[in-house]
């Protein structure tokens, strides 16, 4: 299913990175430390992005796979899926709110790899 040009993966990829970002930016503004609400969050994020790497991998049996270049598509999804789990080991490390503001920048920065990864899959 595609809405205006792109696939229902960036469309739920756009409104949980939104989300994610509207919760941990009103942590911060609270002054909260990274917490369940902040970090949960994240780690939402990062099941989403498994789901869509086995996704990706079925896809890529079933069809021709991106019509980009393969190598950097994956090299994007690889690198997308670190992000989250990296910010959030650092929220773990750095207890301040601070590190809820870090955990605001992954949702915005995982829809612009996505929407990449679909410019990829599909246009190029």
């Amino acid at each position: 299913m595609m809405i205006a040009g792109l696939d229902l993966w960036f469309w739920i990829c756009t409104v949980l990175g939104l989300a994610s970002a509207l919760i941990c930016i009103i942590q911060f503004l609270r002054g909260a430390a990274a917490d369940d609400w902040s970090q949960g969050s994240i780690i939402v994020l990062e099941g989403f992005l498994m789901i869509y790497f086995v996704g990706s991998i079925m896809m890529q049996l079933m069809t021709d796979g991106p019509t980009g270049d393969w190598l950097e598509y994956y090299g994007y999804l690889l690198t997308a899926m670190i992000i989250p789990a990296g910010t959030l080991t650092w929220s773990l490390s750095e207890r301040t709110r601070w590190s809820t503001l870090v955990l605001a920048v992954t949702g915005p920065v995982l829809i612009v790899m996505v929407h990449r990864m679909n410019m990829l899959w599909y246009y190029y």
